[in-house]
């Protein structure tokens, strides 16, 4: 948890892990297992000398990528298989999605492979695109994401966990978060017990990467900040250029587009109404 979140984050979900019966043990390793006569383990050894009895145990040992069969065949970077953004490796008949995957992350600016379900699903339905429709396909754009839920907690992480850490709302209430900030511009965000509305609105302020200058003011804004750069962002589109007068109309044109559609299918429709009435007398 510290390697992806920060002490402070790691020791809430810790104690909170504590306070529903689980138990930490750190600053050893395990060595060895005990077995009944059936074969079934009954404790745990530890290098340290302690001994812990156990019913059951579940072993995390992390992948690595298993990327010795394209050695020497595709280019591999980062511990996995090198992609464009269309997900095609050196070889432009092979694509590569997932864990195994070392792709532009537009918005680190640099290719990373990323280890998240999440990651795997996007690059998938990315990769299939690309191939089935080459051209309406464009380039894999995901901002990093990670989450949890266990007990009653639930958390949401996007982005990247580089620069100086800024943290809001209350430890010791049920939603609490932090944004990275690196170089002047948001490019992390995390949040805990949050609704769908507000997780939303942190995934997308970490996407658009706002210019940030007071670290302060950001600690006192906090969740707000992320809502409200949200919200202006969907309020200000573009402006739309029209090319053969340099104008920039600040506006969008939607009301007038939808205005001359309605319009439109009025007329549609009165001419069918009027054409099926004199089919019928004919």
């Amino acid at each position: 948890m510290a390697r992806l979140f920060t002490p402070k984050i790691a020791s809430y979900y810790e104690e909170y892990y504590n306070s529903r019966g689980v138990n930490f043990v750190k600053g050893t390793v395990l060595s060895s297992f005990d077995f009944d006569s059936a074969g079934k383990v009954t404790a745990v050894n530890l290098r340290d000398g302690r001994k812990i009895s156990v019913d059951m145990v579940v072993v995390g040992i992390g992948i690595r990528p298993n990327t010795s069969l394209f050695e020497g065949q595709l280019t591999l970077e980062k511990g996995g298989i090198k992609v464009n953004g269309k997900l095609q490796s050196s070889n432009n008949s092979v694509y590569a999605v997932g864990d195994v995957a070392s792709f532009p992350v537009k918005a680190f600016g640099e290719t990373r492979r990323l280890e998240h379900v999440d990651s795997a699903r996007q690059s998938a339905r990315h990769a299939v695109s690309a191939i089935m429709e080459p051209g309406k396909t464009g380039e894999f754009d995901y901002l990093p994401f990670f989450y949890s839920r266990v007990f009653t907690l639930s958390w949401q992480f996007y982005g990247d966990n580089s620069g100086e850490v800024v943290y809001f709302g209350d430890f010791s209430s049920s939603t609490f978060g932090a944004y990275w900030v690196s170089k002047g511009h948001l490019v992390g965000a995390f949040l805990e017990g949050g609704t769908k509305e507000e997780y939303e609105a942190v995934a997308k302020a970490t996407r658009f990467r706002p210019a940030i200058e007071d670290l302060a003011e950001l600690e006192r804004q906090g969740l707000t900040f992320a809502v409200t750069v949200s919200q202006k962002q969907l309020l200000s589109p573009p402006p739309v250029k029209v090319t053969s007068t340099d104008l920039l109309l600040e506006k969008p044109l939607y009301a007038w587009h939808a205005t001359a559609g309605v319009i439109l299918a009025a007329s549609v429709a009165a001419f069918a109404y009027y054409y099926g009435k004199k089919r019928r007398r004919w």
